[in-house]
């Protein structure tokens, strides 16, 4: 099962209309009845909010291309790094996994594109529908009123009534959405993602082939790779890990270093080291965050590099070695 979102248009009016005119729909929305008119007026509406950078609608198309329901990311805050979520599926879909492929999808959009930090997912208390739904998502934080109080009480004035309040993490969505997958077969296809890591090509060919060679995934696309190199029976390193800049900076890394340390861990190893150069400094923060220690210093390590290597302004010259205890 599989959903698309694509931008609002007036073609999707009269199947919109429809779906929205169901009781089940219109109740739980709290819609009037309306027409056509109406439903295209709407569409307008978020256009406009959308160019404005107010909010990010999306229509949300099955397997076949038929419109099931909409979704959309609203009164986006880029100073708080947050927004509020509100979706809605037509009835004849309710129960049938629509609503988690629409959330995930949606949700790439605010924490991988927008940067965003949290989304808001707040419900009316009448509405025990709406509670449940998002009560099976699993990575949702549920009942977080007394954490965010302003932003409850904002949401029960917008509603006029009684509300509930829950949150979407984006380091909650990460942990969910990330995985790694073991290359078998050709890794001439990864070497534009090694080479994020490691710029010198000649390099990078002496030990590609080397190795266990993972591919990094946020859902089914591939966000980066990591390379694991058995040093000893009980020391192994990572050679190399690299993720893409669009995924960069979103918490990816933290968790693949989780994924990564159990899975040397389960496999015997001891000791996990990586290495990075003097000029890579936020490397360096990052691994000691990680809980790696400096092991040693292989000065002029990078001499053999074709070309000098350039980061904050600092020429990369030695290899920093560290290490972490499994």
């Amino acid at each position: 099962m599989a959903v698309t979102l694509v931008k609002h248009d007036l073609k999707y009016a009269e199947a919109m209309h429809a779906l929205t005119s169901m009781p089940q729909v219109r109740e739980a929305l709290g819609l009037p009845v309306g027409k056509v008119e109406d439903t295209m007026n709407f569409i307008k509406r978020e256009c406009v909010d959308e160019e404005a950078g107010k909010t990010v609608p999306r229509v949300v198309l099955d397997e076949e291309g038929q419109l099931i329901g909409v979704t959309a990311l609203m009164f986006i805050d880029q100073q708080k790094k947050s927004c509020h979520i509100g979706s809605w599926l037509g009835y004849e879909f309710w129960g049938k996994g629509y609503n988690l492929e629409a959330k995930i999808a949606i949700l790439d959009i605010a924490f991988f594109e927008l940067g965003l930090e949290r989304v808001f997912a707040g419900a009316r208390t009448v509405n025990i529908r709406s509670q449940k739904a998002q009560e099976k998502l699993p990575f949702i934080q549920l009942m977080v009123e007394a954490d965010f109080p302003e932003e409850h009480a904002w949401l029960e004035t917008k509603e006029r009534q009684p509300c509930v309040l829950n949150v979407f993490e984006r380091v909650d969505f990460v942990q969910y959405r990330t995985t790694v997958e073991l290359v078998k077969g050709s890794r001439e296809d990864y070497l534009s993602y090694l080479l994020l890591a490691d710029e010198d090509e000649e390099i990078v060919r002496q030990y590609m082939h080397s190795g266990e060679l993972y591919a990094i995934k946020c859902g089914e696309q591939i966000a980066g790779v990591a390379l694991l190199l058995a040093l000893s029976d009980e020391v192994v390193e990572l050679k190399n890990i690299a993720i893409l800049p669009k995924y960069q900076g979103k918490g990816i890394g933290k968790v693949v270093i989780n994924i990564l340390t159990n899975l040397c861990q389960s496999q015997g190893y001891r000791i996990l080291q990586v290495g990075t150069a003097n000029s890579s400094i936020d490397n360096i923060a990052f691994y000691q965050k990680a809980g790696f220690r400096m092991e040693r210093i292989e000065k002029d390590f990078f001499s053999s590099y074709a070309e000098p290597i350039y980061e904050h302004g600092i020429r990369a010259y030695d290899m920093l070695y560290f290490s972490k205890k499994l």
